[in-house]
């Protein structure tokens, strides 16, 4: 009996046992049919219901731009915090209505027309990419609870304005660098955009569905210059002034170390205001091409010296012309006798350097120019850059070389001359100028310029001549240039314009130039300064050379130069 019942038990344990694993086996059968049913059979029929309801998508966030700052940390161009407004007219209560579109109207000079074409959707719509926090606060005061959302967002500010709006440039309305260090740096100072992923319900547009996943923008790396903002101000105040003071179609100029051919201060006048981008001016000691002038002259002297077709002591004669060929080549004056090289740097004799040009011939004449960088871009970090003109030798003749000779047929940047000269003065060093001076990305230092040897250009003994010439140039020849106390080495350049017109040389279109680098023999800065066609012919002794020594006395004080 006890063994008939153990074995009834058994058998009610194996049915039980069989019952649930049949149970399992339909349900999971049951569970395999309604899959492969739903995704073979079903599957198109349930998207296209399902998908013009509810698709995720995402909103881009706005990284901050990186800010460009001078090389004490003033900011030259920064950030504010805006706000784009979107608006849902269907869910904001119909009391504040009126009011919100009186704050819209007055904040943002919005149209009746516009109002009502914004008032009349049903779903979020784009009022602002631009709120201030003051348009903000005033919204925030009708206490809407439905119907409006703010987004932070970025206003790009230039607190110096015209100052330096050439040489930073500015943003477009995508945020995106569009000219100057803005455009150059964009990849660095633009940052990355972040993401906020969420559903969207096409049957409730008025219902923003809350993120579900974030990627947070990550701001852009700031951008340190070796501008001085105090010198850029202060020069840029001084090339207006001369530029007004004689109805001058513009004026530009720069201030280096050169020793190092560090930028301190780049300025063009007329600028432009950086908050309106239909105003942009170019930057023009990098973008504008033209014939120097006298200003060539030492670097001519010094090839002359170096070939040896010029000794210190040659002895010249100026009639007031030299016929070369066909051609009369008239001087400004009638020199008469001169003696040896600081004579004619100091005369600023067109015949004379005719004569050395001519000595020195066509092709060493353009292997100084290459040696000294004319003809290619300079490497300075900033969009733009012209490469001057240089003519090929074959294209050259025996007027094209006299001309050259005194710095007419041949075309440079303003920043390819600083460059030059700043390699006469510094004892032979011709450096790559540069205006960076580091770059930062939260906190680490990603990026540091340093000075770059491009050429050595020659030898000391005719570098000191050319110096001393130069010193003489401004004691005796531009004595407006003098800055009292110190030593200056410098040079005049009042060189002419072709005239569109007539196509040749014009007596009345000029540009007035003069370098000069401060203190004799080791300067510490150096400035070089073009002003662009007076309203009446003038010489740059008396344009240029005082617009230098006005910079100069607030330099040699400001950086605290020993005589």
């Amino acid at each position: 009996m006890w063994s008939n019942l153990k074995q009834s038990r058994e058998d009610v344990f194996k049915k039980r046992i069989i019952a649930v694993f049949l149970l399992f086996f339909v349900i999971f059968f049951s569970f395999i049919f309604r899959v492969i049913q739903i995704d073979v059979f079903e599957r198109n029929r349930l998207l296209a219901e399902f998908a013009p309801q509810v698709v995720p998508t995402y909103d881009v966030l706005r990284a901050e731009r990186g800010e460009i700052i001078d090389r004490n940390g003033n900011k030259l161009a920064t950030n504010e915090i805006t706000y784009q407004l979107d608006i849902n007219p269907t869910l904001i209560e119909k009391s504040k209505v009126e009011p919100l579109k009186e704050i819209l109207s007055k904040y943002l000079k919005l149209s009746s027309s516009d109002l009502k074409s914004i008032f009349s959707y049903n779903a979020y719509t784009v009022v602002s990419t631009s709120v201030t926090e003051s348009l903000k606060k005033e919204i925030d005061k009708l206490e809407i609870n439905n119907g409006v959302v703010f987004t932070k967002t970025y206003k790009r500010v230039y607190p110096y304005g015209e100052i330096v709006a050439p040489l930073i440039g500015v943003v477009g309305l995508d945020n995106d660098g569009l000219s100057g260090i803005e455009l150059y740096f964009n990849d660095f100072l633009k940052g990355k955009k972040g993401r906020a992923f969420r559903t969207y319900n096409f049957n409730e547009p008025e219902i923003l569905g809350k993120p579900t996943y974030m990627i947070y923008p990550k701001k852009g790396s700031t951008v340190q210059l070796t501008i001085d903002i105090n010198i850029q101000a202060k020069l840029y105040a001084l090339v207006k002034e001369t530029v007004e003071k004689y109805n001058a179609k513009q004026g530009f100029a720069i201030v280096t170390e050169p020793k190092t051919n560090k930028i301190l201060a780049m300025v063009s006048y007329p600028s432009f205001n950086p908050q309106n981008i239909d105003s942009i001016k170019p930057n023009l000691p990098i973008s504008y091409n033209y014939e120097p002038g006298s200003v060539m002259k030492p670097i001519v002297a010094f090839a002359a010296l170096e070939e040896g077709t010029l000794k210190e002591n040659d002895e010249f004669y100026c009639s007031g012309s030299i016929k070369v060929k066909d051609t009369v080549i008239s001087c400004w004056k009638k020199h008469g006798e001169e003696h040896g090289v600081r004579d004619i740097l100091v005369n600023s004799c067109d015949v004379a350097f005719a004569k050395v040009a001519l000595g020195l011939g066509k092709e060493n004449l353009l292997k100084y120019f290459n040696l000294f960088g004319f003809g290619e871009k300079t490497g300075l970090e900033i969009a733009a850059e012209e490469k001057g003109i240089i003519p090929k030798l074959e294209n050259i003749n025996d007027v094209e070389t006299a001309t050259m000779g005194f710095g007419q047929g041949v075309a440079v940047t303003q920043l390819q001359m600083v460059t030059a000269l700043n390699a006469i003065v510094n004892g032979g060093k011709l450096y790559t100028p540069h205006i960076i001076k580091k770059i930062e990305d939260s906190g680490n230092v990603i990026y540091e310029s340093y000075s770059i040897l491009k050429n050595v250009v020659g030898s000391v003994d005719n570098l000191n001549l050319v110096k001393s010439a130069m010193v003489d140039v401004v004691e005796v020849g531009a004595p407006k240039a003098k800055i009292e106390g110190y030593k200056v080495m410098g040079k005049t350049g009042t060189a002419q314009k072709i005239d569109p017109i007539t196509k040749s040389y014009s007596h009345a279109k000029l540009i007035y130039s003069f370098y000069g680098a401060v203190p004799y023999p080791d300067p510490e800065f150096s400035v070089i300064v073009s002003i662009d066609e007076t309203k009446y012919p003038q010489y740059s002794t008396t344009v240029a050379a005082p617009l230098f020594a006005k910079i100069g006395n607030f330099l040699v004080k400001y950086l605290r130069i020993e005589p």
